[in-house]
């Protein structure tokens, strides 16, 4: 009897460990984004860092405090030029934090204030109605455009046909299911084509999809439940070579179901 007791208080003990540990960690790699009372007050924090959220699933936190944030947006002397108001006084991102971690997010984050849908996201904020700020414009640099070897009209039929049932894989907005991130939204994303290329390989996909001579669905810890989607390489170029013509939806207007 003494000895269950004690196993369960050890239990008990190290799963507090273990979450408080895990919640440390957590809490460390949260980017504390430092911004002014003007903006504060109108909410264009609530505005931008949602989006830039869904769209690099990073996550900073806004603070009105310039003391222990990793860095800050204001009008400042030093810094990187953001964006401006409509009387052209520009704010700038001053950089806090020595930690590489924290400023490769950071990077990402003023990277994205500059892409098409960053800008979007400046521009299109309204207060009362009336937008109030403008990006600050880069020269845009010259990108070369990968061809994908893959057949994209066949790639529209393999994910009309499997990948419909979760996501909204082309015009019928009506498809696919709430809590399932459509194509055009994740096409958007910097690192799709990996997360197109590698689909198979995380969950919940790699319970439920085969990929012939390669891997096969599920395992003794998480059996298939449902008829396994059987899949080659080749097809998987070629949802690959459908989703890279397909239009990167804005992250930077509202955002909505699809």
């Amino acid at each position: 009897m003494f000895v269950k007791i004690l196993n369960k208080i050890l239990y008990i003990f190290f799963s507090l460990l273990i979450f408080f540990t895990l919640t440390k960690n957590l809490s460390s790699e949260e980017i504390h984004l430092h911004f002014p009372e003007e903006l504060l007050m109108v909410e264009f924090d609530k505005h931008i860092l949602p989006r830039f959220k869904f769209k690099t699933q990073i996550k900073i936190k806004a603070v009105n405090f310039f003391e222990n944030s990793d860095a800050s947006i204001g009008v400042k002397t030093n810094g990187i030029s953001i964006f401006s108001d409509l009387n052209d006084i520009i704010y700038k991102i001053e950089l806090i934090t020595s930690e590489e971690a924290k400023l490769k997010k950071i990077d990402k984050f003023i990277d994205w204030l500059k892409s098409t849908s960053g800008i979007s996201a400046i521009e299109g904020f309204q207060f009362n109605g009336v937008p109030i700020f403008k990006a600050i414009l880069l020269e845009k640099k010259e990108k070369k455009e990968f061809v994908f070897e893959g057949d994209s009209k066949n790639g529209l039929l393999i994910s009309q046909k499997h990948c419909k049932r979760c996501h909204v894989v082309d015009d019928n907005a009506f498809a696919g299911i709430d809590s399932s991130p459509s194509f055009h939204a994740m096409r958007s994303f910097e690192d799709w084509e990996e997360r197109f290329r590698a689909f198979w390989t995380v969950s919940p996909h790699l319970n439920v999809i085969s990929i012939t001579e390669v891997y096969d669905a599920g395992s003794n810890l998480s059996p298939v439940v449902i008829a396994p989607i059987e899949l080659t390489l080749d097809e998987v170029d070629d949802i690959l070579s459908y989703v890279s013509k397909i239009v990167p939806k804005d992250l930077g207007k509202p955002i909505n179901f699809w």
